[in-house]
């Protein structure tokens, strides 16, 4: 993964009038500035509640610590000031933290790591988070790892702080989701990301001094982070960049240690014969649909310009031409749309992932219609749950309203027959039952 250096070296102009054992700073200190701008050491313009300036020209998450954090951390640097750890980085790397603590043998979980979560303050609320967690929200990838992510995982979570974080942060997202007053925990959600995310890019940072349970920590983090960006309204693009995440995090681990004794399911040969199997052979997409599908889908091909719109375009068609077959064929096929993502360069994957570009967000609205198709293939997935909430599949849908809404009206009518379907199957999500749990045999 590439990364963004951890140093900044500022160059300091001489004055005339010299005065010894003085250095000038480069910038007044940022205290209330964002998370991003703080892992890299730059001044913050702190335009909260808005994005600052540094992250709109980075194209990156901007997140502002609560009052609350600015007053436990002025707090917990006078009482321990000489204690501090000092985080550098960005949201893809920071400087790194030496460790000596050997790996995990065997299938125990601990982590190589310097940091300990009870160094970390945390509300009664995170102690719902981590319940709603460990019953309906814990995630079902990588593929054979639901009881991982129901034991050895949150316990591991102990000793990691990313991972912690990032738990911590999918629960709240999903509580806030399923409950009439979760509106309340979205904050508190945005909090925990924004850690997650910080010490997730100062963990990368050690590339391959990285040990095998440090990697798949990460990948965890990574998942957990995924599924989390998966209940956000406006998730669309942290989603497709923790898949990214997951992928490259999956490739170190397969190129460095040839598997993995946490996740047995990572390679693709594997996944296929003990995953894809599970697939029936059946139709689950009308003919008539797929047909209008294709051809819209067609209507789009005269707009593209660049080989992710050609990669993306190409997976949607074979997965739609796939259908025709089986939901099998259908789903191998779909998983081209993300392959080509770990190829790509940072900007040019930044560059298909802005909102302006609309032949992307074009193509987005087709990969919404056909999760909607998958929906029954992706339960196989997930096996039975205690507990399943209808509304779960709400913000994908909301990210194709909203896709929908901000396109030019030229492209809109290219996408018209995708957005009606989606816009049905959200009418229907938020029909009057929609906000009740179904319990369901385990």
């Amino acid at each position: 993964m590439t990364s963004y250096s951890p140093l900044f070296i500022p160059r300091f102009i001489p004055s005339i009038r010299r005065e010894p054992h003085r250095t000038k700073r480069p910038h007044t200190k940022s205290r209330y500035g964002c998370f991003s701008c703080k892992a890299r050491r730059v001044k913050c313009q702190e335009t909260r509640p808005n994005p600052c300036a540094n992250c709109i020209s980075r194209n990156t998450l901007c997140i502002y610590p609560s009052e609350e954090q600015v007053l436990h951390r002025r707090g917990h640097s006078s009482s321990h000031g000489s204690h501090r750890s000092r985080i550098v980085g960005s949201r893809h790397g920071s400087s790194a933290r030496r460790s000596t603590t050997p790996p995990a043998l065997e299938s125990a979980v601990t982590l190589s790591s310097q940091q300990n979560v009870s160094h970390h303050a945390f509300a009664a609320d995170d102690l719902r988070f981590l319940q709603h967690f460990l019953i309906v929200a814990y995630p079902h990838l990588p593929f054979g790892s639901e009881d991982l992510w129901k034991t050895c995982l949150p316990a591991s979570a102990h000793e990691c702080p990313h991972l912690m974080h990032a738990i911590l942060c999918l629960g709240a997202t999903h509580l806030s989701l399923v409950t009439p007053d979760g509106g309340r925990y979205t904050t508190l959600a945005v909090t925990h990301r924004g850690q997650a995310l910080r010490m997730l890019g100062d963990a990368l940072i050690k590339g391959d001094q990285c040990s095998r349970t440090e990697l798949e920590l990460m990948l965890a983090t990574a998942y957990a982070l995924t599924f989390q960006a998966n209940y956000m309204e406006d998730g669309l693009v942290d989603f497709a960049v923790m898949v990214r995440g997951c992928s490259i995090i999956t490739r170190r681990i397969l190129n460095k240690y040839d598997g993995s004794e946490m996740f047995k399911l990572l390679k693709p040969d594997v996944i296929y014969r003990d995953i894809v199997l599970r697939i029936p052979l059946t139709h689950c997409a009308d003919t008539d649909f797929l047909d209008t599908s294709i051809e819209t889908l067609k209507m789009i091909e005269p707009l593209l310009v660049s080989d992710s719109h050609r990669n993306a375009y190409g997976a949607l068609l074979n997965t739609y031409n796939a259908f025709k077959s089986s939901a099998r064929e259908a789903f191998i096929a779909f998983t081209g749309f993300y392959n080509h993502w770990e190829g790509m360069g940072n900007r040019e994957f930044m560059e298909f992932l802005e909102p302006t570009n609309y032949v992307s967000r074009a193509l987005f609205l087709h990969y919404i219609a056909i999760t909607v198709l998958f929906r029954p293939v992706f339960q196989i997935f997930k096996g039975p749950r205690a507990v399943v909430f209808p509304r779960d599949e709400l913000p994908i849908l909301q990210w194709g309203a909203h896709i929908y809404q901000c396109l030019p009206p030229s492209v809109r009518g290219l996408v018209e027959w995708q957005a009606n379907f989606i816009t049905l199957d959200q009418a229907t999500l938020e029909g009057p039952n929609s906000g009740q749990a179904i319990l369901e045999p385990v």
